[in-house]
């Protein structure tokens, strides 16, 4: 029953002080056995993540089965002599979310009154607050009375008269604050060390909602810059001070969460999170049992409770519903890239975001690096989508019916529905469907039609070509689908001036509609990245095709032979090259193409590695490669503006009748040889070679980065947002 409930589900768990025994003052207080028990059981239920990993592969849609995460509240000493041991002998993963303010002397307010209590002489006086009964500091049972009405009356005080009130209490009982046991930043220095998660959890500690906005936002935001001070690294996490949304703390601390900084957000709701629960409230619980049996009756109530979620901030204006296959996690796809800077760019331009995407499942290769760049307040919605090659093919052969348009057919009809359903609950104004997977336009184009909504079609490429698709059938039904789209799309996206001529053309009734968007890197995944060379040594020469290769339409043979010439020719030392190929996907035929030409010495295959590794190993690389062969003469990859804003030589293997070579040749140290001819790659190569080390060469290279932001993913998106206003202005779409 667990495992049934708890599918694509998080389980939160939420602890606090873990002291080796229950204080005589605070029995209610677990203690470190209990709290090794609840582990044990949790253990025994789940499957424990680390809290950053587990948000972002709910974001994916891949979180395993039985996920749970541990985290504990506010900062005690006793987290690194007991519950840090308890863990690691375990093997369990916590996250530990800290009140900075005991590092510059302010203890926990309720361990203020705690040991206030505890250590008043016996003969205090009682103390007398207005709203209260008599304070009194006799028998245990009094003291425990007195802590209890305590902390109810002072937890809701607004900081400054909670403050003032325990300081009287201290004056009262004369206690030394000094003597208040606080964790050290040495002590959370040692958590993060061990590989813990650490997270912000105010200043001080107040109840978020009877701060002032401007203490709220120093308490929030104050909190992330002193630790990231004191770990010396970043922190992603907040959890709300008590907890509770809407009585602890509104939509407005919500949005001062995401300004400071956080990814997301923790909060003291019972619950469990899904793929549709907000990042900035993800709700947690305590199991406390005390017993084993109970502990799952607890677990299981908290699976079937749906807890309430506060509105955020509201949203930029309009909305779009896009329909994109190539979306995170899935991996190798430079497309996935447009769609992913799209939704990041366009909410400054006043459009926010639902992504219709498919299961992760869909997916040949899947990496869950740039979840995280997804932006916090795009909706994503997953369709069930399977791969008629993978999971409906028997002993490797599958009906052609159910690869039409494509092998993810199969996805059409759920994300119909899921998109419906998105629709209805947050009305877009349009919605967006991108290729190369067809079946993403035959989505796009039935909810336009049940829906009403405009419709914008992202060919980025042509969809038909000379002899693409091959297959009969295929083709008939992809020139079906083209002219429909055509007919009906409100505006059609292309990434060169060509594919937008050559659809005016083929489409004279439609032409008005086509528009150019191109292809274009983001700025911000350069930013604070340095260059890495992956493993190979400065003496030794870095050439990098990063990303893709198709061994027919982008083959590497002539360049090859090229290579091998100058090394017979004692241009080149085959000793100091590596010609690395990164996440080719075909790399059995690049290292046999190497083997013929007999270079197979200086070329290596590399397996994929996160975005941000491979933009530092472009920036690393002596050179740059690019194979573009006449197939893609319309085409311009998007990895060709990487290559440029990563300031490093170019060389381009291609077509020089193509789109690639004009847009290349409007920059600067890019050698161009044709992918036809071996003496004009010897003839690029040896240019390229001799001004690798010129200072002019690299003045050249820094103007390269200037003229290049013109291709930015936001300077694209409001492109973009141009087309979006026209579309859904109805009387532009009148007229």
């Amino acid at each position: 029953m667990l495992s049934l409930l708890s599918r694509g589900k998080l389980t939160t768990l939420l602890f606090h002080k873990v002291p080796a025994q229950r204080h005589p003052l605070v029995p209610q207080e677990p203690a470190l056995p209990d709290f090794t028990a609840a582990l044990e059981a949790t253990l025994r239920r789940f499957r424990i993540l680390p809290l950053d990993e587990a948000v972002t592969a709910l974001r994916a849609g891949n979180l395993p089965a039985n996920a749970a995460c541990i985290t504990f509240d506010d900062g005690y000493p006793e987290w690194r002599t007991g519950v840090l041991p308890v863990l690691e002998r375990h093997g369990a993963h916590a996250t530990f979310f800290v009140t900075t303010g005991q590092y510059t002397g302010l203890p926990m307010w309720n361990e203020r009154i705690l040991h206030a209590v505890q250590f008043a002489p016996d003969g205090t006086s009682p103390l007398c607050w207005e709203g209260l009964p008599p304070l009194l500091f006799g028998a245990t049972d009094e003291r425990r009375q007195t802590i209890e009405r305590l902390d109810a009356f002072l937890k809701y005080q607004v900081p400054a008269d909670k403050e003032r009130l325990l300081r009287q209490l201290e004056q009262h009982t004369g206690l030394d604050r000094q003597r208040v046991p606080a964790m050290s930043a040495e002590d959370l220095r040692h958590i993060h060390s061990r590989g813990f998660g650490i997270g912000g959890h105010s200043v001080t500690h107040p109840i978020l909602s009877r701060c002032t906005a401007e203490q709220a936002n120093e308490e929030i935001a104050g909190a992330r810059e002193q630790l990231e001070a004191l770990i010396g690294g970043k922190v992603a996490a907040f959890a709300y001070p008590n907890g509770t949304p809407g009585k602890d703390f509104g939509p407005e601390h919500i949005d001062m969460v995401r300004r400071a900084g956080y990814r997301f957000a923790v909060t003291t709701q019972r619950g469990f999170a899904t793929a549709d629960t907000p990042l900035m409230q993800i709700p947690r619980f305590t199991p406390w049992g005390p017993t084993a049996g109970r502990m799952d009756v607890q677990f299981l109530r908290n699976l079937m409770r749906q807890g309430t979620l506060l509105p955020e901030a509201g949203e930029a204006g309009k909305r779009a519903l896009m329909v994109a296959f190539h979306f995170p996690p899935q991996a190798g796809s430079s497309g996935m890239l447009r769609t992913l800077n799209f939704a990041k760019y366009l909410p400054p331009q006043g459009w926010d975001t639902s992504v219709l995407a498919a299961t992760p499942k869909a997916f040949v290769e899947q990496r869950n690096d740039l979840v995280a760049s997804i932006p916090e307040r795009t909706r994503v919605v997953r369709a069930t989508a399977l791969d008629a090659a993978r999971h409906l093919a028997w002993r490797g052969k599958y009906p052609r019916l159910l690869a039409l348009p494509d092998r993810w057919s199969s996805w059409a009809l759920p994300a119909v529905v899921a998109g419906l359903r998105e629709i209805r609950q947050t009305k877009p104004d349009l919605i967006w469907s991108t290729y190369p997977i067809a079946t993403a336009h035959l989505i796009g184009g039935a909810l336009s039609r049940l829906s009403g909504l405009p419709w914008v079609a992202d060919f980025r490429d042509p969809m038909i070509n000379r002899d693409y698709p091959s297959d009969p059938m295929q083709r008939r039904v992809w020139q079906w689908l083209e002219a429909r789209v055509l007919r009906h799309a409100s505006a059609c996206v292309f990434t060169t001036a060509a594919a937008a001529q050559t659809y005016a053309a083929r489409y004279p009734d439609q032409a008005a509609k086509c528009h150019v968007i191109e292809n274009g890197y983001d700025e911000e995944a350069f930013a604070s990245v340095q260059p890495s060379r992956e493993g190979v040594p400065a003496g030794k020469q870095l050439w990098l095709h990063s990303g893709l290769i198709y061994p027919r339409d982008r083959d590497p043979s002539t360049f090859f032979a090229a290579v091998r010439a100058l090394i017979d020719e004692g241009a080149l030392k085959a000793e100091d090259l590596c010609i690395r190929f990164r996440a080719a996907q075909h790399e059995s035929e690049v290292l046999e193409c190497a083997r013929q030409q007999g270079v197979i010495d200086c070329v290596e295959v590399a397996p994929p590695i996160p975005y941000h590794r491979a933009i530092a190993e472009m920036m690393g690389a002596d050179l740059l490669l690019v194979f573009q062969g006449s197939h893609f003469n319309t085409q311009i990859p998007a990895k060709i503006y990487e290559y440029l804003r990563a300031q490093r030589p170019v060389l381009s293997v291609l077509d020089p009748a193509g789109g690639t070579a004009a847009q290349l040749q409007r920059f600067e140290g890019v050698y161009q040889g044709d992918i036809a001819s071996v003496d004009s790659l010897k003839q690029a190569l040896r240019q390229a070679i001799a001004n690798m080390t010129s200072a002019d060469q690299h003045a050249a290279l820094q103007r390269n980065r200037e003229q290049v932001l013109a291709y930015s993913r936001k300077a694209q998106t409001a492109r973009l947002q141009a087309v979006f206003n026209q579309v859904a202005n109805p009387e532009a779409r009148t007229a």
